[in-house]
């Protein structure tokens, strides 16, 4: 990770989609963000993140003064931040009632609250947690809008859950777009274009851009295609690592598997569809290209999305 900027007290960066901020949990979650940062510079400290499926810029103290003070910029608001996102249908047309200032900024304001039973899931629910988001729109077609965003607040989720709260989910969204709209698009279309706040020790004011070439019309951007993984390939690696026998494996939309155990060791790839591993107090939501691994005996739960889900699995017995 080359930083577009840095100092004594900071780096900027660029995240891609699809790498995640900090680790997860499970050993097929580590690999982030915050530590090929820190392999280069061990000072590094996280002070806020962005979603795993998002791109754009992001900020890292170097050392405890340096995070202190950062994250009291967050807290007391002084850094602004904008993002970029293609959102299915025409966002101008259904919100023209909608009151827009000078500059043509609306806002979205409803109370933000984790689905504890869905999670990561997040909802508009009266028990939520205060959101306020600005937004207007930048180009339109037929089936798309291309806006710009500006949180108040900084609530999981929230730019997602508010353009779906109106009426237009965010192409590529996995969690919060309905398939037709998630099939527009190879990724998640939210992406973090610009960072600006008082340097922390200096007070000089700091302005960071990411643009990203992005349009209201199909293709909408422009994507650089992963080698697919096929199944013969993931069979081979598999048997290379010891495991005795590889399957596909299809499960029904809304099926729920309560807490079992398997006799054998498994290691999975999800290829279509949504499901829900909870092992103990963990829960992970996962979709296409996610994998996951058990050991024998280890209790877990599966619950499956509204399409069901089929992955490649391998069995150790």
């Amino acid at each position: 990770m080359t930083p577009i900027h840095e100092d004594a007290h900071l780096l900027v960066l660029e995240k891609p989609s699809g790498l995640l901020s900090v680790p997860g949990r499970g050993p097929d979650k580590q690999d982030c963000l915050s530590s090929r940062v820190q392999a280069q510079y061990p000072e590094a400290l996280v002070v806020h993140r962005l979603d795993q499926d998002t791109s754009g810029l992001l900020v890292m103290a170097r050392g405890t003064e340096a995070q202190r003070r950062m994250s009291r910029l967050f807290e007391t608001r002084q850094v602004h931040k904008r993002y970029v996102a293609v959102v299915a249908g025409q966002a101008l047309q259904t919100q023209q009632a909608a009151p827009a200032n000078a500059e043509g900024w609306r806002t979205i304001e409803v109370p933000i609250l984790l689905d504890w039973e869905r999670r990561p899931l997040h909802i508009v629910h009266p028990d939520g947690k205060p959101s306020r988001t600005h937004w207007r729109p930048l180009q339109s077609s037929d089936t798309a809008t291309l806006v710009e965003l500006e949180p108040v607040t900084g609530r999981t989720h929230q730019l997602r859950v508010h353009l779906q709260s109106i009426g237009h989910p965010m192409l590529g969204d996995a969690l919060y777009a309905p398939a037709p709209v998630r099939a527009l698009s190879p990724r998640l279309m939210l992406h973090a274009q610009s960072l600006a706040f008082p340097h922390p020790f200096t007070e000089m004011p700091m302005a960071f851009e990411a643009p990203i070439d992005w349009s209201a019309q199909a293709p909408y951007g422009h994507f650089q295609a992963a080698a697919p993984l096929s199944f013969e390939d993931f069979q081979q690696q598999a048997l290379a690592q010891g495991f005795d026998e590889v399957l596909v494996r299809t499960w029904e939309p809304h099926q729920v598997l309560d807490t079992h155990t398997h006799p054998f060791a498994v290691s999975a790839r999800v290829t279509s569809g949504q499901m829900w591993l909870s092992t103990g107090s963990q829960k992970r939501y996962l979709t296409p290209g996610d994998t996951f691994t058990l050991e024998r005996d280890q209790a877990h739960a599966e619950q499956y999305g509204p399409e069901g889900a089929t992955y490649w699995v391998a069995r150790k017995n």
